[in-house]
C-alpha cells in the first residue's frame, strides 16, 4: 500500500509539473507578444539622446575617414592642431538602445571615425560635429545624412571622397 501512495504522489507531481511548465510557456509567449506592443506604442517622438566628446591630436598629412551610415556629419575648420569630436547619440525606441549604437576611433592609419549600431531601433542615428585643422586630409566620408564643410580651404574639399549621396 505504501508504494501504491508513493507512485501516486509521484504521478500527480508529474502532472503538476508539467502543467506549471505549460503555464510558464503560454505567460512567457504572451508576455512577449505584450511588450512588443508596448514598444511600437510607446515609441518616443523626441528622441533619447546622449553626447560624447573626444580629442584626437592629428599630425600633418594624416588622413581623416568617417563612416557614418545614419546621422549627419558637420566639419569645421579651426587653426588648433587637433581633432574635437562631439557626437550626439540619438534613438527614439527605448533609452537603453542608447548603448547600443557606439562611435569608434581607430588610429592605425589616421583617424578613422565609424559608427556601430547593434540596436533594433532603425532611426538610430549619431550627428557628428568635427573640428579639424585646416591643413587636415579629409579622405572618405560615408553617410547618408547631411554633409556640411565649413571654413575649410578649397584643398581639403576638393579631395574629399563621398561615398553616399542623400
Amino acid at each position: 500500500m505504501k508504494v501504491l501512495f508513493i507512485v501516486l504522489v509521484f504521478l500527480i507531481s508529474l502532472d503538476l509539473m508539467a502543467l506549471s511548465n505549460e503555464r510558464s510557456i503560454n505567460s512567457n509567449t504572451n508576455l512577449k507578444e505584450n511588450t512588443s506592443n508596448k514598444i511600437s506604442i510607446m515609441e518616443n517622438v523626441e528622441p533619447y539622446t546622449r553626447s560624447i566628446n573626444a580629442n584626437y591630436a592629428i599630425k600633418p598629412g594624416e588622413k581623416l575617414n568617417v563612416y557614418n551610415l545614419n546621422g549627419s556629419i558637420k566639419f569645421i575648420g579651426w587653426n588648433k592642431n587637433y581633432v574635437k569630436i562631439t557626437a550626439v547619440k540619438k534613438v527614439f525606441r527605448n533609452s537603453c538602445d542608447l548603448d547600443c549604437i557606439q562611435m569608434t576611433l581607430s588610429t592605425l592609419n589616421g583617424l578613422i571615425i565609424e559608427t556601430i549600431n547593434i540596436s533594433n531601433d532603425d532611426r538610430a542615428r549619431i550627428d557628428y560635429i568635427i573640428n579639424v585643422p585646416k591643413n587636415t586630409i579629409i579622405g572618405d566620408i560615408l553617410s547618408n545624412g547631411n554633409i556640411q564643410y565649413e571654413n575649410l580651404p578649397n584643398k581639403v574639399l576638393s579631395n574629399i571622397r563621398r561615398l553616399s549621396n542623400r
